[in-house]
């Protein structure tokens, strides 16, 4: 056996090649669908530059929009929540429909003058893409989560031109807090390969000025760093919450879907029109540019803001990533007003915090911002998007993006929960009979006596409960196999503790039915076959939804149930 573990690079190298095959298809396929949509992006942009009258039709290209996938994209309409919601609980391949779909949505967002990025574009035609190798490759549920993380790396750094900062982006927007390095092969060759892709058919990204210098990290730096980094992430929140609130107001006070990007585009029109200019539409790529060069109006950021979550909040398709570069580029503009930075510098900062802080990625921000403006701005940059991240709350812009685990360790949250159905847990308290109100367990130690000052640390858990008849065993296709399979409970069991699930129980059953089944005893001697089993997992949901990924093949007959709890813990007094 310790020969054999010494072999482990042999074993995985199967693996690895395999991986390395398909993560290159991925990567060639995320960087086709990036230069078809950065062409024809450069094509609606100029279009609509040189024909300004187009705008005022931004009503009817918002209701054709709506129009188009209401009719025919119900099923693609959550976009990259959707993506996120497939990787974390895998159900269907996603409709090679979304491609050509998003494409055609954002060309029209731009070309009629909606205020949009590209990003949530570029990962939703790579991401569909790619699952077409799940019915060539028959991938189980495993399998396929690390293909679309593969596909939302590839998309990222093909549409962007940063290779890195588009691998650790597939893997840090699942969960905040929690990063999965199975996938950190796949990922980095689809992203690298994407990019190359990319640039080899033509396609060229925008150079961003580099700060022309980069102070000595001080005392005052630093704290000036922070603070914007503070800024940043209140920012980035904003603009998160009020996407979702006025997307919410949209559909709940429109019921007809198309409706909705029409009226949106008719209030972004009339705004343009107000402001009488179009620098706060589209991507608004000259404006970045400006803002490392020039000093810029120091309202720019709060402009961006207002238009992009109209737009998008209205229902026009395209992504949130680029308007944040515009409203941090231009926020770190305005700042170096303030701040003892330089403004090229505080450009760059704001450009990647503001985004990392919205989508909770601080890792692939900063690896982002390295690979824009230089190593030497990395102290600077990585201090802005990690203060960004702290700041911006537990808020986001993708809806889908799951608790991995908190962000502060003094604030409980539900972990394993989506950020659209997350909330801070208040103290649970009882109250006493002589009126004063303690906290449930804070202030009673092991004997029941009330003492002050001791804080009990809470364990958000899931309990993981399978039912099925105790007779089963691991279903096996031939007949040998069949007579000589393990029982279910054994082997699940066997498997968990493999899997390092924290806690397993098999719950004794005296009497019980399954649904559909008759009423059945446990006679000790000879228990009935139907017998009901229970086979009780304790741990924390991602994993736990991981284990089910893992052995879905076995619990096809096997009744799952899913109980968030949260754990008490008693401490000594000493």
């Amino acid at each position: 056996m310790n020969k054999l573990r010494q072999l482990e690079q042999l074993i995985a190298l199967p693996q690895l090649s395999k991986w390395l095959i398909i993560s290159f298809v991925v990567g060639i396929l995320s960087g086709i669908g990036s230069a078809a949509l950065l062409a024809s992006l450069e094509w609606s942009t100029n279009w609509r530059e040189s024909h300004l009258w187009i705008i005022a039709l931004l009503p009817l290209g918002g209701f054709l929009s709506g129009w188009i996938y209401h009719r025919f994209g119900k099923r693609v309409e959550a976009g990259n929540n959707l993506l996120l919601e497939e990787i974390h609980n895998p159900k269907d391949i996603i409709p090679l429909r979304m491609a050509p779909l998003v494409l055609l949505g954002t060309d029209l967002t731009h070309l009629f003058g909606g205020s949009a990025g590209r990003e949530g574009t570029a990962l939703q035609i790579a991401a569909s893409l790619a699952d077409r190798l799940t019915k060539i490759f028959h991938f189980k549920h495993a399998d396929r989560r690390i293909l679309l993380m593969a596909g939302l790396s590839g998309g990222f750094a093909s549409v962007f031109g940063t290779p890195l900062a588009g691998t650790i982006f597939g893997l840090e927007v699942l969960a905040i807090g929690k990063i999965q390095h199975d996938a950190l092969f796949p990922c980095l060759i689809a992203a690298v390969v994407g990019d190359r892709v990319t640039l080899m058919l033509g396609l060229h990204h925008t150079a961003y000025r580099h700060a022309p210098v980069v102070p000595t990290v001080t005392v005052m730096g630093l704290i000036s760093a922070i603070i914007a980094g503070a800024i940043f992430g209140i920012v980035a929140m904003i603009f998160a919450k009020l996407t979702h609130r006025i997307n919410h107001i949209f559909k709940e006070k429109i019921s007809y879907p198309p409706l909705r990007p029409a009226i949106g585009g008719l209030i972004v029109a009339l705004a343009v029109w107000a402001v009488g200019t179009t620098k706060y539409i589209g991507l608004g790529i000259p404006t970045i540019v400006d803002a490392f060069n020039t000093q810029l109006p120091p309202w720019d950021f709060a402009e961006k803001i207002a238009f992009t979550a109209l737009t998008l909040g209205a229902g026009f398709k395209g992504g949130e990533v680029t308007p944040l570069f515009y409203i941090g580029a231009t926020l770190g503009n305005a700042l170096s007003l303030i701040l003892a930075l330089p403004a090229p510098l505080l450009a760059g900062m704001g450009f990647v915090a503001v985004f990392g802080g919205a989508a909770n990625t601080p890792i692939a921000s900063t690896f982002m911002g390295i690979e824009l403006f230089g190593l030497e701005s990395g102290v600077f940059i990585g201090i802005a998007c990690v203060a960004s991240y702290i700041f911006s709350g537990h808020a986001g812009i993708y809806n889908a993006q799951r608790l991995g685990s908190g962000k502060y360790h003094f604030m409980p949250v539900q972990e394993g929960l989506s950020l659209a159905t997350q909330s801070l847990e208040p103290a649970r308290t009882v109250e006493k009979k002589i009126g004063k109100q303690i906290h449930l367990f804070n202030d009673l130690h092991f004997w029941g006596f009330v003492h002050q000052g001791e804080e009990i640390e809470m364990h958000n858990l899931t309990v993981l409960r399978l039912y099925f008849h105790s007779g089963v065993r691991v279903p096996q296709k031939t007949f040998w196999q069949k007579l000589t399979a393990p029982t279910l409970t054994y082997y699940l069991a066997s498997r968990a503790k493999a899997f390092g699930i924290e806690q397993v129980v098999v719950h004794p059953v005296s009497v019980g039915f399954l649904k559909g089944d008759h009423l059945h005893h446990d006679h000790h001697e000879f228990p009935h076959h139907k017998l009901p089993q229970c086979l009780e997992l304790v741990d924390q949901e991602d994993k736990l939804r991981r284990f089910l990924d893992e052995h879905i093949d076995e619990l096809k007959e096997v009744r799952v149930v899913l109980l968030r709890c949260e754990e008490l813990q008693r401490f000594l007094l000493l």
